[in-house]
């Protein structure tokens, strides 16, 4: 069985559709689906947002289901220049700048007429929104994309041995200045009406880019990162 674990199912909102559900549960906070997706066995799951809630949610799935192999997928800024809105990352090791380490990265994958690229992800506790930031950041780590999940997920998964496939796309570039989104989201991950009002009335000039971010880039990304996840779910 392969699992493939993300925050939030907008995020891998195509391959939801898709999957030939046998059984469906909720563990926490995180939700699960299992059934075939493409021909395979798979259970998918989203974990909510950062770094505990991923390492929890990889712990139950491996416990309950002990994959073959667990993809971790899902949108990450970009911290390297040279990415643009759509490009698919596959992570070749995962940074933690607060431990000071980093960890392999299953990567040994050839997906024949599919353009990506390879490299590191940085694993922050936080939303990274703001371009200076963005690039003290990638002089710091040298990696490609930031994300919030990556590391808990490698972190819950290295005693059992189970690889760890990582995959990004591109949901906004190292130049864009975007809302601090833990200003606008709830614990829930969904829009908390109250804060985002609150949030944006302090700052007006942020309105433009959120929406540029929630109904262009967004889904843009999660349309190239689900065709991607087609490919190399088909490939393992």
């Amino acid at each position: 069985m392969i699992a493939l674990l993300s925050a939030t199912w907008d995020e891998i909102s195509h391959l939801k559709r898709n999957i030939q559900v046998a059984e469906e549960g909720v563990n926490g906070e995180l939700n699960y689906k299992i059934g075939e997706l493409y021909g395979q066995s798979v259970v998918i799951a989203v974990t909510g947002v950062g770094i505990r809630k991923a390492r929890a949610g990889t712990s139950f799935i491996i416990q309950k289901f002990k994959p073959r192999i667990i993809i971790c997928a899902g949108l990450g800024g970009a911290l390297s220049p040279d990415l643009n809105v759509g490009d698919i990352v596959l992570g070749e090791t995962v940074v933690s700048l607060r431990k000071d380490e980093e960890k392999e990265l299953f990567n040994d994958i050839s997906l024949l007429g599919v353009e990506y690229k390879k490299g590191a992800f940085l694993t922050e506790s936080r939303f990274i929104n703001k371009p200076q930031e963005k690039k003290r950041l990638f002089e710091a780590s040298s990696a490609l994309v930031v994300d919030m999940e990556t590391w808990g997920v490698v972190e819950a998964a290295v005693q059992s041995g189970i690889a760890v496939v990582s995959v990004r796309s591109v949901s906004d570039e190292s130049h864009e200045r975007l809302p601090d989104m833990g200003a606008i989201y709830g614990n829930n991950g969904e829009v908390d009406i109250e804060k985002a009002s609150d949030y944006f009335l302090s700052d007006l000039s942020l309105i433009a880019p959120y929406f540029k971010f929630r109904f262009k880039n967004s889904p843009r990304a999660s349309n190239s990162l689900c065709k991607f996840l087609s490919s190399l779910i088909l490939n393992l």
